[in-house]
Protein backbone atom coordinates (compact mmCIF):
# COMPACT_ATOMS: atom_id res chain seq x y z
CA UNK A 1 0.00 0.00 0.00
CA UNK A 2 1.42 3.46 -0.98
CA UNK A 3 2.35 5.20 1.54
CA UNK A 4 0.07 8.97 0.20
CA UNK A 5 -2.66 6.14 0.73
CA UNK A 6 -2.67 7.01 4.50
CA UNK A 7 -5.62 9.47 4.37
CA UNK A 8 -7.68 7.16 2.54
CA UNK A 9 -7.16 4.20 4.86
CA UNK A 10 -8.23 7.02 7.85
CA UNK A 11 -11.50 8.09 5.27
CA UNK A 12 -12.74 4.64 4.67
CA UNK A 13 -13.06 2.97 8.30
CA UNK A 14 -15.36 4.75 10.52
CA UNK A 15 -13.54 3.53 13.54
CA UNK A 16 -13.45 4.83 17.12
CA UNK A 17 -9.78 6.43 16.22
CA UNK A 18 -11.68 9.35 14.41
CA UNK A 19 -13.72 9.95 17.46
CA UNK A 20 -10.73 10.26 19.72
CA UNK A 21 -8.38 12.00 17.45
CA UNK A 22 -10.65 14.92 16.54
CA UNK A 23 -9.88 17.27 19.61
CA UNK A 24 -6.06 16.92 18.55
CA UNK A 25 -4.24 19.42 17.53
CA UNK A 26 -2.80 19.62 13.65
CA UNK A 27 0.38 17.97 14.78
CA UNK A 28 -0.49 15.65 16.92
CA UNK A 29 -3.74 14.49 14.62
CA UNK A 30 -0.98 14.12 11.24
CA UNK A 31 0.60 11.79 13.97
CA UNK A 32 -1.77 9.45 15.47
CA UNK A 33 -3.39 9.35 11.46
CA UNK A 34 0.02 7.66 10.48
CA UNK A 35 0.05 5.84 13.47
CA UNK A 36 -2.94 4.42 12.89
CA UNK A 37 -2.43 4.02 8.99
CA UNK A 38 0.76 1.57 9.93
CA UNK A 39 -2.19 -0.42 12.86
CA UNK A 40 -4.67 -0.61 9.99
CA UNK A 41 -2.53 -1.79 7.31
CA UNK A 42 -0.48 -4.15 9.73
CA UNK A 43 -4.05 -5.83 10.31
CA UNK A 44 -4.72 -5.55 7.01
CA UNK A 45 -2.16 -8.29 5.77
CA UNK A 46 -3.44 -10.69 8.51
CA UNK A 47 -7.58 -10.03 7.37
CA UNK A 48 -6.88 -10.68 4.12
CA UNK A 49 -9.23 -13.11 2.84
CA UNK A 50 -7.87 -13.27 -0.57
CA UNK A 51 -4.47 -14.39 0.43
CA UNK A 52 -3.63 -17.69 2.27
CA UNK A 53 -2.18 -17.84 5.77
CA UNK A 54 1.39 -18.79 4.04
CA UNK A 55 1.46 -15.38 2.06
CA UNK A 56 -0.38 -13.43 4.53
CA UNK A 57 2.59 -14.60 6.61
CA UNK A 58 5.00 -14.13 4.16
CA UNK A 59 3.75 -10.51 3.36
CA UNK A 60 3.68 -9.89 6.92
CA UNK A 61 7.44 -10.76 7.54
CA UNK A 62 8.02 -8.23 4.29
CA UNK A 63 6.36 -5.46 6.38
CA UNK A 64 8.18 -6.21 9.29
CA UNK A 65 11.13 -6.36 7.23
CA UNK A 66 10.36 -2.64 5.85
CA UNK A 67 9.76 -1.08 8.86
CA UNK A 68 13.46 -2.45 9.90
CA UNK A 69 15.09 -1.49 7.32
CA UNK A 70 13.44 2.08 7.02
CA UNK A 71 14.53 2.65 10.89
CA UNK A 72 17.58 1.16 10.58
CA UNK A 73 19.17 0.50 7.24
CA UNK A 74 17.93 3.75 5.40
CA UNK A 75 15.21 2.09 3.33
CA UNK A 76 13.20 4.91 1.36
CA UNK A 77 9.30 4.34 0.77
CA UNK A 78 6.92 6.78 0.81
CA UNK A 79 4.51 5.09 3.65
CA UNK A 80 7.31 4.52 6.06
CA UNK A 81 9.46 7.63 5.68
CA UNK A 82 6.05 9.50 6.97
CA UNK A 83 5.89 7.04 9.73
CA UNK A 84 9.42 7.47 10.31
CA UNK A 85 9.32 11.30 10.38
CA UNK A 86 6.43 10.95 13.08
CA UNK A 87 8.31 8.36 15.05
CA UNK A 88 11.39 10.82 15.19
CA UNK A 89 9.07 14.03 15.99
CA UNK A 90 7.29 12.61 18.82
CA UNK A 91 10.03 10.03 19.98
CA UNK A 92 8.06 7.21 19.58
CA UNK A 93 9.95 3.81 20.60
CA UNK A 94 10.53 0.99 18.25
CA UNK A 95 9.76 -2.03 20.40
CA UNK A 96 5.83 -0.97 20.18
CA UNK A 97 5.51 -1.36 16.74
CA UNK A 98 7.23 -4.40 16.26
CA UNK A 99 4.97 -5.81 19.15
CA UNK A 100 2.30 -4.89 17.09
CA UNK A 101 3.34 -7.21 14.58
CA UNK A 102 4.42 -10.28 16.97
CA UNK A 103 0.50 -9.90 18.25
CA UNK A 104 -0.65 -10.24 14.17
CA UNK A 105 2.12 -13.14 13.93
CA UNK A 106 0.20 -14.64 16.76
CA UNK A 107 -3.34 -14.05 15.20
CA UNK A 108 -1.63 -16.46 12.07
CA UNK A 109 -0.02 -18.68 14.34
CA UNK A 110 -2.89 -19.48 17.50
CA UNK A 111 -6.55 -19.66 16.66
CA UNK A 112 -7.31 -21.09 20.28
CA UNK A 113 -5.86 -19.62 23.79
CA UNK A 114 -5.80 -22.05 26.80
CA UNK A 115 -4.66 -19.27 29.32
CA UNK A 116 -5.37 -16.04 30.26
CA UNK A 117 -1.97 -15.47 30.60
CA UNK A 118 -1.30 -16.21 26.81
CA UNK A 119 -4.33 -14.16 25.75
CA UNK A 120 -2.65 -11.15 28.11
CA UNK A 121 0.13 -11.60 25.90
CA UNK A 122 -1.75 -11.44 22.33
CA UNK A 123 -3.88 -8.59 23.93
CA UNK A 124 -0.59 -6.56 25.02
CA UNK A 125 0.66 -7.13 21.72
CA UNK A 126 -2.50 -6.05 19.55
CA UNK A 127 -3.81 -3.19 21.71
CA UNK A 128 -1.87 -1.80 24.52
CA UNK A 129 1.48 -1.45 21.79
CA UNK A 130 -0.84 0.69 19.45
CA UNK A 131 -2.08 2.98 23.61
CA UNK A 132 2.17 2.83 24.35
CA UNK A 133 2.57 5.02 21.26
CA UNK A 134 0.36 7.17 21.56
CA UNK A 135 0.65 8.25 24.63
CA UNK A 136 4.33 9.36 23.03
CA UNK A 137 1.82 11.96 20.65
CA UNK A 138 -0.69 12.60 23.42
CA UNK A 139 2.08 13.62 26.01
CA UNK A 140 2.74 12.37 29.44
CA UNK A 141 4.76 13.47 32.79
CA UNK A 142 3.99 10.41 35.14
CA UNK A 143 5.56 7.30 33.86
CA UNK A 144 2.47 5.59 35.52
CA UNK A 145 1.04 6.54 32.36
CA UNK A 146 2.72 3.91 30.38
CA UNK A 147 1.06 0.82 32.65
CA UNK A 148 -2.34 3.18 31.95
CA UNK A 149 -1.87 2.67 28.33
CA UNK A 150 -0.93 -1.02 28.64
CA UNK A 151 -4.02 -1.94 31.08
CA UNK A 152 -6.52 0.35 29.18
CA UNK A 153 -5.07 -1.59 26.11
CA UNK A 154 -6.08 -5.15 27.66
CA UNK A 155 -9.42 -3.65 28.84
CA UNK A 156 -10.44 -2.24 25.28
CA UNK A 157 -8.99 -5.68 23.46
CA UNK A 158 -10.69 -7.59 26.16
CA UNK A 159 -13.98 -5.77 25.20
CA UNK A 160 -13.66 -6.45 21.56
CA UNK A 161 -13.20 -10.30 22.27
CA UNK A 162 -15.94 -10.61 23.95
CA UNK A 163 -18.44 -8.30 21.09
CA UNK A 164 -16.90 -10.00 18.28
CA UNK A 165 -17.24 -13.81 20.17
CA UNK A 166 -18.71 -14.80 16.61
CA UNK A 167 -17.69 -12.72 14.28
CA UNK A 168 -13.74 -14.31 15.12
CA UNK A 169 -15.50 -17.97 15.21
CA UNK A 170 -16.40 -17.52 11.08
CA UNK A 171 -12.40 -16.86 11.32
CA UNK A 172 -11.87 -20.23 12.96
CA UNK A 173 -10.65 -18.33 16.09
CA UNK A 174 -11.57 -18.85 19.45
CA UNK A 175 -9.75 -15.74 21.83
CA UNK A 176 -11.74 -16.95 25.32
CA UNK A 177 -9.78 -18.86 27.09
CA UNK A 178 -10.48 -22.29 27.46
CA UNK A 179 -9.58 -22.87 30.78
CA UNK A 180 -12.61 -20.06 31.74
CA UNK A 181 -14.96 -21.63 29.55
CA UNK A 182 -13.86 -25.76 31.44
CA UNK A 183 -14.21 -22.91 34.42
CA UNK A 184 -18.35 -22.50 33.66
CA UNK A 185 -18.42 -26.13 31.91
CA UNK A 186 -19.15 -24.88 28.71
CA UNK A 187 -16.96 -25.98 25.57
CA UNK A 188 -15.51 -24.47 22.24
CA UNK A 189 -18.09 -27.29 20.16
CA UNK A 190 -20.60 -24.80 22.26
CA UNK A 191 -19.51 -21.65 21.24
CA UNK A 192 -19.07 -22.92 17.82
CA UNK A 193 -23.11 -24.04 17.99
CA UNK A 194 -23.81 -20.82 18.95
CA UNK A 195 -25.22 -22.25 22.60
CA UNK A 196 -26.68 -19.12 24.43
CA UNK A 197 -27.54 -20.82 28.08
CA UNK A 198 -26.68 -20.58 31.44
CA UNK A 199 -23.04 -21.53 31.37
CA UNK A 200 -22.37 -19.58 28.59
CA UNK A 201 -24.08 -16.46 30.28
CA UNK A 202 -21.74 -17.17 33.28
CA UNK A 203 -18.63 -17.28 31.30
CA UNK A 204 -19.76 -13.69 29.72
CA UNK A 205 -20.43 -12.02 32.99
CA UNK A 206 -17.12 -13.80 34.22
CA UNK A 207 -15.17 -12.29 31.20
CA UNK A 208 -16.52 -8.62 31.40
CA UNK A 209 -16.11 -8.68 35.01
CA UNK A 210 -12.11 -9.28 33.80
CA UNK A 211 -12.48 -6.10 31.25
CA UNK A 212 -13.88 -3.85 34.07
CA UNK A 213 -11.34 -4.97 36.09
CA UNK A 214 -8.62 -3.54 33.90
CA UNK A 215 -10.57 -0.20 33.05
CA UNK A 216 -10.54 0.07 36.72
CA UNK A 217 -6.53 -0.71 36.66
CA UNK A 218 -5.79 1.45 34.17
CA UNK A 219 -7.28 4.56 35.89
CA UNK A 220 -5.75 4.48 39.03
CA UNK A 221 -2.42 4.53 37.30
CA UNK A 222 -3.50 8.19 35.26
CA UNK A 223 -2.41 11.05 37.59
CA UNK A 224 -4.46 14.45 37.07
CA UNK A 225 -1.56 16.18 35.45
CA UNK A 226 -1.24 13.48 32.58
CA UNK A 227 -4.93 13.64 32.32
CA UNK A 228 -5.91 16.91 30.11
CA UNK A 229 -3.71 15.61 27.57
CA UNK A 230 -5.19 11.63 27.34
CA UNK A 231 -8.24 13.19 26.69
CA UNK A 232 -8.16 11.05 23.13
CA UNK A 233 -7.28 8.00 25.35
CA UNK A 234 -10.70 8.63 27.90
CA UNK A 235 -12.75 9.08 24.88
CA UNK A 236 -11.90 5.50 23.97
CA UNK A 237 -12.05 4.31 26.95
CA UNK A 238 -15.65 6.00 27.10
CA UNK A 239 -17.03 4.54 24.00
CA UNK A 240 -15.66 0.82 24.60
CA UNK A 241 -17.00 1.19 28.22
CA UNK A 242 -20.40 2.02 26.80
CA UNK A 243 -20.08 -1.01 24.53
CA UNK A 244 -19.35 -3.32 27.05
CA UNK A 245 -22.27 -1.84 29.44
CA UNK A 246 -24.43 -2.79 26.36
CA UNK A 247 -23.57 -6.00 25.79
CA UNK A 248 -24.37 -6.51 29.90
CA UNK A 249 -27.58 -4.62 29.30
CA UNK A 250 -28.57 -7.22 26.22
CA UNK A 251 -27.54 -10.53 28.91
CA UNK A 252 -24.32 -10.95 26.88
CA UNK A 253 -26.34 -12.52 23.77
CA UNK A 254 -24.07 -11.91 20.99
CA UNK A 255 -25.25 -14.40 18.86
CA UNK A 256 -28.56 -12.94 17.77
CA UNK A 257 -27.70 -9.40 17.17
CA UNK A 258 -24.29 -7.23 16.43
CA UNK A 259 -24.11 -5.03 19.57
CA UNK A 260 -22.73 -1.35 18.48
CA UNK A 261 -22.97 2.09 19.11
CA UNK A 262 -24.09 4.46 17.34
CA UNK A 263 -21.84 7.00 15.23
CA UNK A 264 -24.31 9.98 17.06
CA UNK A 265 -23.33 8.28 20.75
CA UNK A 266 -19.47 8.18 19.96
CA UNK A 267 -19.36 11.51 18.70
CA UNK A 268 -22.12 13.06 21.80
CA UNK A 269 -19.05 11.06 24.03
CA UNK A 270 -16.44 12.16 22.62
CA UNK A 271 -17.82 16.11 23.10
CA UNK A 272 -18.59 14.84 27.04
CA UNK A 273 -15.33 13.53 27.64
CA UNK A 274 -13.74 16.52 26.07
CA UNK A 275 -15.84 19.03 28.48
CA UNK A 276 -15.35 17.15 31.05
CA UNK A 277 -11.59 16.71 31.29
CA UNK A 278 -9.79 19.51 29.03
CA UNK A 279 -12.40 22.36 29.55
CA UNK A 280 -14.06 21.77 33.60
CA UNK A 281 -10.93 19.60 34.42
Amino acid sequence: MAGHNYLDVMRKSKTNFFYSSIFLNKKSREGLRIVYAFCRMTDDIVDNVKCTSEEKRENLLNWEQKLSDSLYNGLKDPFFDLLKKQIELFGIPHKPLFDLIKGMKMDLDRIEYNTFDKLYEYCYCAASSVGLISIEIFGYKDDETRKYAEYMGIALQLTNIIRDVKKDLSSGRIYIPSEDMARFGYTAEDLKNSFYNEQFIQLMEFECSRAREYYSLAKKCLSKEDKKNMVSALIMEGIYFILLKRIESKKYNIFDEEIRISDFRKFMTAGSVFLKHKLFN
